[in-house]
């Protein structure tokens, strides 16, 4: 679950390697990220090694490229939708060596590339919708949409009633939605 704290304290971690490229801020957002990282790498690859090999370079990508953040607050977002393009490229260099004709290959290229163009794009609106929110919709979407958890999880963590928490949740998703259209 993602406590108000963690990502106030994610934000801070970011800001502090931004202005001073600190190792240990960027570290402290390693040892945060790296578990749920790997996981989520090894989930889209279907491999530990490659997994592994993928998680290592989305840190380096990222350690070079975090001054380019904008919002601090998206940067769960941003380190895993590196991730994903690492993946995919993974995915398009395995592809390559194993279609015959180039013809095949150059169409299957020309739709992931399209497909991932339109996806890039939606996050990149989804992260931006995301820092107009208020932090308790932040953590109220993240907590249920990007970690899965329950209702009853939510009640526990935030003791709220399952019809607040509902609400909540049904009012920063019109919010998000209203932005996307």
């Amino acid at each position: 679950m993602i406590s108000l704290q963690t990502l106030q304290k994610e934000e801070v971690l970011v800001i502090t390697y931004q202005t001073s490229k600190c190792p240990k801020a960027f570290g402290e957002l390693y040892e945060m990220f790296y578990e749920s990282l790997y996981n989520y790498t090894c989930k889209i690859v279907n491999n530990a090694d490659d997994a592994f090999d993928i998680t290592q370079d989305t840190f380096i990508q990222a350690s070079k490229e975090l001054h380019k953040l904008r919002q601090p607050i998206t940067f769960r977002f941003w380190l895993f939708r590196i991730a994903k393009n690492m993946c995919t490229q993974q995915f398009r260099k395995a592809a390559r060596h194993n279609y015959d004709s180039y013809d095949t290959d150059t169409a299957a290229q020309d739709y992931d590339t399209t497909e991932a163009v339109e996806k890039e794009i939606l996050l990149t609106q989804l992260s931006d919708l995301m820092t107009r929110l208020n932090p308790e919709e932040q953590f109220l979407l993240l907590a249920k949409y990007s970690e899965g958890k329950s209702i009853k999880e939510l009640m526990k963590e935030t003791n709220l009633g399952s019809s607040a928490i509902k609400m909540k949740l049904m009012r920063a998703r019109q919010k998000v939605e209203a932005g996307i259209r």
